[in-house]
């Protein structure tokens, strides 16, 4: 029975083996999924979809966030990615994040983002609020940081004070030097925990080497909604969406008809952060025809206009530093 059953799996595979190969080709190509991320140009994002004010105004034109376009890492696209020049290969990194958790924090990211954008058009129109409800999170832990700290945890105290916000936090480690220790109480799967953290050397910095996320409310009675998609994550749509609210809030067109771009980090006080991906959104932005570019000063701006000199782009590229920047060139853009 034995011999038999092998004869016949022998004969299958001596005919079929042609068969057994195109399927084997075909699984790697459209199934398997390398440990890659593949980015390409993405599209853009009108951020007056993304807001829900009061407010009589009307654009002539658009302020847009741009965005890099992620495909499967399967055979096929592995192939593509190194016959296009403009789509590039990131082997994926699993033991800093899971992609679940990468995911979550990038969401996280963009909540945050909303909140200080919100908080940078109202100060900038002079409009009072109120914040409310703040909650501190860790979110990121370097891997030489000398602490017991955990990914989640919420930071309730330090050194039995207890912490309002970020920048208390912020100025409460500027009293410190490398090997001071500092000690947090945090609440994990709602247990009060007790942490400790030692300051490391980042950069010539004493730092205890993580990332903090802060979730809070705004009260006002200029109210701002969100409209995001769960899939819609990350912080740097925040210059642009601070450029939309203060528009919506002080019913100003700062287009002039015009289809603008950007892309950059905004924090309370307007300043305006680095991002990754510069290359792809700006090819987004040019696909789109977009006319004017946004890019953070420093290495995006130098990025951005490299790429444009190289490829002959007809788009302006604006450095800016901060909200301020970009809002006096839209304002005297022509």
């Amino acid at each position: 029975m034995i011999n038999k059953v092998y004869e016949k799996t022998k004969q299958f595979i001596k005919e079929g083996y042609k068969t057994i190969i195109i399927l084997i080709v075909f699984y790697f190509l459209a199934f398997y999924q390398f440990p890659y991320t593949i980015s390409k140009p993405g599209g853009l994002i009108n951020t007056e979809d993304k807001v829900e004010i009061s407010s009589t105004l009307h654009m002539k034109g658009s302020l847009n966030m741009a965005y890099v376009s992620e495909v499967p890492s399967n055979g096929l696209f592995m192939l593509l990615s190194y016959i296009n020049k403009d789509w590039e290969r990131e082997r994926y990194n699993d033991e800093v994040f899971t992609k679940e958790e990468e995911n979550e924090l990038n969401r996280l990211m963009l909540n945050e983002a909303n909140n200080d954008a919100y908080i940078c058009a109202l100060d900038a129109s002079k409009i009072k609020y109120k914040k409310e409800d703040n909650k501190i999170y860790i979110t990121y832990i370097d891997e030489n940081a000398k602490t017991d700290l955990k990914i989640g945890d919420q930071i309730v105290k330090v050194n039995n004070t207890e912490i309002k916000d970020k920048q208390e936090l912020y100025d409460l480690a500027k009293k410190y030097k490398v090997g001071d220790t500092i000690y947090f109480t945090v609440l994990h799967d709602n247990k009060e925990i007790e942490r400790t953290a030692t300051f490391i050397d980042v950069d010539g910095m004493p730092k205890i080497g993580v990332v903090l996320y802060e979730s809070f409310k705004v009260k006002s009675d200029r109210n701002v909604e969100f409209n995001f998609k769960k899939s819609e994550s990350g912080g740097s749509g925040g210059l642009m969406m601070t450029l939309t609210i203060y528009s919506y809030l002080n019913n100003k067109d700062l287009t002039d008809g015009k289809k603008i771009v950007g892309t950059g980090t905004i924090d309370a006080e307007g300043n305006v952060g680095e991002i990754s991906g510069v290359k792809y959104k700006l090819l987004g932005a040019v696909r789109e025809k977009a006319e004017v570019f946004l890019v953070p000063k420093g290495d995006n701006y130098k990025e951005a206009r490299d790429l444009k000199n190289e490829r002959g782009l007809d788009i302006d590229i604006v450095s800016v530093e901060t909200f301020n920047d970009a809002l006096k060139y839209l304002e005297e853009m022509k």
